[in-house]
C-alpha cells in the first residue's frame, strides 16, 4: 500500500470522525434541562401509570428532572399537538400508545399531525384490551352482549369508549358490528373516566386497557366478558378471546404505551434515551410492578427500529379499518 493510499484512508477516517463529532456531542450534552412527559390523557388512567412508573427510574438515569404534564383532549390530539410544538431536541417527550399515530389522523381531518412527525423511542408496556361490564350485567359472555344489542334495535343501548376516534373506539365499534351497529357510542376522556361510567352503570360496556381495569376486576366492581386478542395473553389466561367465542374480525393487537419524539430529534439523543429506558424496563422490579399494575415489559426487540415496525404494521391495518366503518371525528 503506498503512502497516498494510506493517507487517503486516514482522511475518510478523519472525515467520519468528524462527521460523527456533532452527534457525539449531542448526545454527550444530553439533557440540559429538565425532560418532560407529555400525557395526552387524564392522570390516572393507564397512559398515565406507565409515564408515572418510568419517570422516577429515568430521572435517576439521566440525572435530571423528570416532569409528567397531563395535556387531555380531541382523543390524545392536543398532548401531540403540544409535543410538536416543543423544540425537538430531546426534553420534551410524549407517551403514545396504540392506534394514536395510525388512526387519529384517518379519523380527524385535523389532526395536526401524522405518524411522520414523530421518531419511536421505546415501548414501556403492553396489554390487551379486555372487555368489560359493570358487575352487576346481565351479560354473562360477549354472544350474550351482542344478542341483547341486536334485540334492542339501533340506539337502543349505550357503550363507552375511552376517547372518539381511538383504538377503544375502534376496536369497539368493530364489537358493535356483530350487534348489527345498534349500540351507541359515549365517549369518556380516558380509560378512568370509562371505569367510573361503567360502575356508575351510564354505559352497558366498553373495552378498557389491563392496567385501567385490572384492580376494580380484581376488587369485583367489574366483570370481564373476554379479551381482544389472537390469542390468550399470560395476564389474562383464564379469560378466552373474543374469537374464541365466535366473535371474529376483532382487532388482536396489543396495547401499547410508549415514548415518542419530535421528528427532527438527533438521532443520538433518541438512541440515549432508548438505551436508557429499555435498561429500566427490562429490570426485573420494574417488570414485576408493571406486571402488579396490568402490563406487561416489551420481551425483546425494544429498539427505536422495532417499535417503529409496529407502528408501521398498525398505519397497513387500523387506517383502513376505521374508514371502512366510516368513523370520523369532525
Amino acid at each position: 500500500m503506498t503512502f497516498f493510499r494510506l493517507l487517503a484512508g486516514a482522511a475518510l477516517i478523519g472525515s467520519a470522525a468528524i462527521a460523527a463529532a456533532p452527534a457525539l456531542a449531542q448526545s454527550a450534552a444530553f439533557p440540559t434541562k429538565t425532560i418532560k412527559i407529555i400525557v395526552p390523557y387524564p392522570a390516572g388512567g393507564a397512559t398515565d401509570v406507565a409515564a408515572r412508573l418510568l419517570a422516577p427510574r429515568l430521572q435517576e438515569e439521566l440525572k435530571q428532572t423528570v416532569v409528567i404534564e397531563n395535556k387531555p383532549g380531541a382523543s390524545g390530539n392536543l398532548g401531540m399537538v403540544t409535543l410538536l410544538q416543543s423544540p425537538a431536541d430531546g426534553h420534551t417527550l410524549a407517551m403514545s400508545l396504540t392506534g394514536m399515530l395510525s388512526i387519529n389522523p384517518t379519523t380527524y381531518s385535523k389532526a395536526g399531525f401524522t405518524a411522520a412527525d414523530f421518531v419511536p423511542v421505546a415501548r414501556v408496556s403492553l396489554a390487551p384490551l379486555v372487555l368489560v361490564v359493570p358487575v352487576d350485567s346481565p351479560y354473562k359472555t360477549a354472544r350474550d352482549l351482542v344478542a341483547a344489542g341486536k334485540a334492542a334495535g339501533k340506539n337502543g343501548l349505550p357503550y363507552g369508549s375511552a376517547g372518539a376516534g381511538g383504538l377503544s373506539h375502534l376496536a369497539s365499534e368493530l364489537l358493535n358490528s356483530h350487534a348489527d351497529g345498534n349500540y351507541s357510542h359515549i365517549p369518556y376522556k380516558g380509560g378512568s373516566p370509562l371505569v367510573q361510567a361503567l360502575m356508575a352503570n351510564e354505559v352497558r360496556w366498553g373495552l378498557l386497557g389491563t392496567a385501567d381495569a385490572r384492580n376494580f376486576l380484581q376488587g369485583g366492581k367489574l366483570r370481564a366478558l373476554g379479551q381482544l386478542r389472537s390469542e390468550r395473553s399470560d395476564l389474562w389466561p383464564d379469560l378466552p378471546t373474543l374469537t374464541e367465542q365466535g366473535l371474529k374480525g376483532g382487532v388482536d393487537f396489543d396495547v401499547w404505551f410508549g415514548l415518542v419524539a419530535p421528528a427532527k430529534t438527533p438521532p443520538a439523543v433518541v438512541a440515549l434515551l432508548n438505551q436508557k429506558i429499555a435498561q429500566i424496563v427490562a429490570e426485573p422490579e420494574f417488570r414485576k410492578r408493571l406486571n402488579e399494575l396490568g402490563g406487561v415489559a416489551p420481551a425483546t426487540g425494544n429498539t427505536p427500529e422495532a417499535f417503529g415496525a409496529v407502528i408501521q404494521r398498525e398505519l397497513a391495518v387500523l387506517p383502513k379499518a376505521a374508514t371502512d366503518l366510516g368513523l370520523r371525528m369532525d
